[in-house]
């Protein structure tokens, strides 16, 4: 499987909130995230919420780069958050499967911190 994933029971905004402190607290950063919802707005078309988050632990992507350089197409980690109705679902590319699939490597740097970081993901609860 190419992604991780995970369904709540709440909605995405207090996922994110989740997603937010949670990641925090663990030193990994939100680098930039979109609010397609918002942008959808703008262009006066309609969609649930749902927010692409970038997120980086930076130790990982000194070791990712020295890695393979070619790493930084699959990186910071992609965390995906949509809803439908009143549940949410998380969406995470796994970059030790891209890395593996599509760069000259084993993969393994990859798969410790997205390890790391669905272990942080799997605290979550709704």
């Amino acid at each position: 499987m190419y992604s991780y994933e995970k369904t709540f029971n709440a909605d995405a905004e207090e996922i994110f909130g989740k997603v937010h402190k949670l990641l925090k607290e663990a030193n990994w950063l939100i680098l930039s995230y979109v609010d397609v919802k918002e942008v959808f707005t703008k262009m006066d078309k309609s969609i649930d919420p749902y927010y692409i988050l970038d997120v980086c632990y930076p130790p990982a992507a000194v070791d990712l780069i020295h890695d393979n350089e070619d790493i930084g197409a699959f990186i910071p980690c992609k965390v995906v958050l949509i809803q439908h109705g009143k549940s949410t679902r998380l969406i995470m590319p796994k970059p030790s499967v891209l890395s593996k699939e599509y760069l000259d490597t084993d993969g393994k740097v990859a798969e410790k911190y997205e390890t790391a970081l669905i272990e942080l993901l799997d605290k979550i609860n709704s």
